[in-house]
């Protein structure tokens, strides 16, 4: 089952499944010579602690939410139709003639079929800390996702969020960082022995 996140949708029907051994290792380990020796058959992770602003969301309408999102918050399913796990149709239009699934709707922006591809191994974790110096709730999203290369895979998807995502009234990026994450310890070594070598 896809977990909510603390706006109430699902969050991550789209993530590259880890079973999925042929994404995994298109997008998520790094191959001999795309980085430096030591971080083959590694990867590397980017986090960020995205702070919700829990209170303006709901007072949002429904209606509003799901524009935003680009999914119906019941069901998960893309605002094109269909069911969860549907491929989101962005060519699909109402009887206005507008998308189905708003331009700046995160689900969009986000999709790898508008970032050239791009996949992470993604996965997004709730947290709370008690409240503000104002009283407002302190949560939000602890997200963290796994890839090949950051250059070509996160740091796209996020600068087209950057500037279009309607979420982004909403949210706030208060925590980032991104690591190198070497491949495991072969038999009688360590991991980062790599790093040590001529």
């Amino acid at each position: 089952m896809t977990a909510r996140n603390l706006f109430g949708f699902k969050d991550g029907t789209a993530n590259v499944k880890a079973e999925d051994t042929t994404e995994i290792e298109e997008h998520v380990w790094v191959p001999k010579g795309d980085s430096a020796d030591w971080m083959t058959g590694g990867s590397y992770l980017v986090s960020r602690k995205i702070r919700m602003t829990i209170e303006t969301w709901d007072h949002s309408a429904l209606r509003e939410q799901e524009r935003v999102i680009g999914r119906t918050k019941a069901e998960g399913a893309p605002s094109s139709g269909g069911t969860e796990f549907t491929e989101p149709d962005f060519a699909k239009e109402g009887s206005d003639g507008s998308p189905l699934i708003d331009a700046a709707a995160h689900v969009r922006l986000a999709h790898p079929k508008q970032n050239d591809g791009a996949v992470l191994l993604r996965r997004g974790y709730n947290f709370v800390d008690g409240n503000d110096e104002l009283g407002r709730l302190n949560a939000g999203l602890f997200f963290i996702a796994f890839q090949r290369d950051p250059r070509t895979q996160f740091v796209p998807i996020q600068l087209r969020l950057a500037r279009n995502d309607a979420m982004n009234e909403y949210v706030r990026h208060v925590g980032s960082g991104i690591f190198a994450v070497p491949p495991g310890a072969k038999n009688g070594s360590y991991i980062g022995a790599g790093l040590f070598e001529n």
